[in-house]
């Protein structure tokens, strides 16, 4: 070792052992900056750690208020899509059930009118010319005979009649032009067959009733039989319907 004297200060100078304690100093340096640096990443990864899992939590609790929301919407969306389909379902059946009503009342006023064939029991009633009497000729039929038998099985509760073929309605007209008795402007040609729908048993009755309309025509020399029937089929009326001067009443 050596010692330096110069302008009153002393220097201890030391050759090799001063560079070793150089280069020991600057690994100790260096190990001391890596040790801090690995100090200060694990600092920052344990901190970090728990914000992540803190993120997360908060994400996923986010996301589960957004899916329970999107669910009620959906539920209220479908309890409301099921309140149209039962109430349409209940329009649908109300306006079945008016229109089922509707369409039997319309077929029974088509019946009333005559619009529609129909069958059912009923009697048959047959008029003619009866034989000749003795210094008189036989007894023709007149329109006014068919329409004596047909007003008394109405009256009777018949439901549907018919001449000849010919379907008796409200409108129905009886006439006589010559020999020729026409209704509904039809000509009709002898014998002359009543058809009457209804109770065989009362309308029969009603018939033949003691001076009644049959024993009339009989005491005028007509030919007349009632005969019951299991099944009578009349035709639909053929005519229209025209009104000039009646109106609905409001």
């Amino acid at each position: 070792m050596r010692v330096l004297r110069a302008t009153g200060q002393v220097v201890v100078a030391r050759g090799r052992p001063v560079g070793t304690l150089q280069a020991a100093a600057v690994v100790l340096l260096a190990l001391m900056g890596f040790l801090v640096v690995t100090q200060v990443r694990a600092t920052r990864h344990f901190r970090e750690q728990p914000e992540v899992r803190t993120r997360n939590l908060y994400a996923l609790a986010a996301m589960l208020r957004q899916e329970r929301e999107a669910r009620r919407q959906l539920e209220e969306q479908l309890a409301a899509l099921q309140a149209q389909v039962r109430e349409f379902e209940q329009a649908a059946a109300t306006g079945r059930t008016a229109l089922e009503a509707l369409r039997r009342q319309v077929e029974e006023y088509r019946v009333a009118l005559g619009l529609v064939p129909v069958e059912g029991p009923g009697v048959v009633v047959r008029v003619a010319e009866g034989p000749a009497r003795p210094g008189q000729g036989a007894a023709v039929v007149q329109y006014q005979d068919l329409v004596a038998v047909a007003n008394e099985l109405w009256a009777a509760g018949a439901e549907a009649v018919g001449v000849n073929g010919q379907r008796v309605v409200a409108t129905s007209g009886f006439s006589q032009v010559g020999g020729t008795i026409l209704v509904n402007l039809r000509r009709l040609q002898p014998p002359f067959v009543v058809e009457a729908i209804g109770d065989p048993a009362t309308l029969e009755g009603a018939l033949n009733i003691r001076g009644g309309v049959v024993e009339g025509l009989r005491g005028l020399g007509l030919d007349v039989r009632v005969e019951r029937r299991d099944r009578i089929r009349l035709p639909a009326f053929q005519g229209g319907f025209k009104f000039e001067h009646a109106r609905p009443v409001p």
